[in-house]
């Protein structure tokens, strides 16, 4: 089983002002704002985006990987100690699992939709 990096998120104060600090720093182009607040970065490898952090929550960037096998990957999560929610659908992008690893690191398992 092999995974690759695949998304990846900022977890930002304030929204916008990151957008303004991005695009004049990196040169990032970003999305329209999403239903939660976030934005997409249009133009990095691999794909990636700023979101709101919560409060009280990670204020480390958040690392997603996409397995070969997703519901493997999480039943191996869950044998070795480490958590996994439940796969949810990723507005439309994909599956998106919330995991910790067995000494509480934080990461996500991610595999894109399928286009028709």
């Amino acid at each position: 089983m092999t995974a690759q990096l695949s998304y990846w998120v900022l977890p930002v104060a304030d929204t916008e002002r990151a957008v303004a600090f991005f695009s004049a720093v990196l040169g990032w182009e970003f999305s329209e704002p999403g239903s939660m607040g976030g934005r997409h970065v249009l133009d990095s490898e691999p794909w990636g985006g700023i979101g709101p952090a919560e409060s009280g929550g990670p204020s480390a960037p958040r690392l997603a990987f996409s397995p070969d096998d997703l519901d493997a990957a999480i039943a191996r999560v869950r044998d070795l100690g480490g958590t996994a929610t439940e796969s949810a659908e990723a507005s439309g992008y994909g599956r998106w699992v919330e995991c910790t690893d067995d000494q509480g690191t934080a990461f996500a398992l991610f595999t894109a939709a399928v286009a028709d």
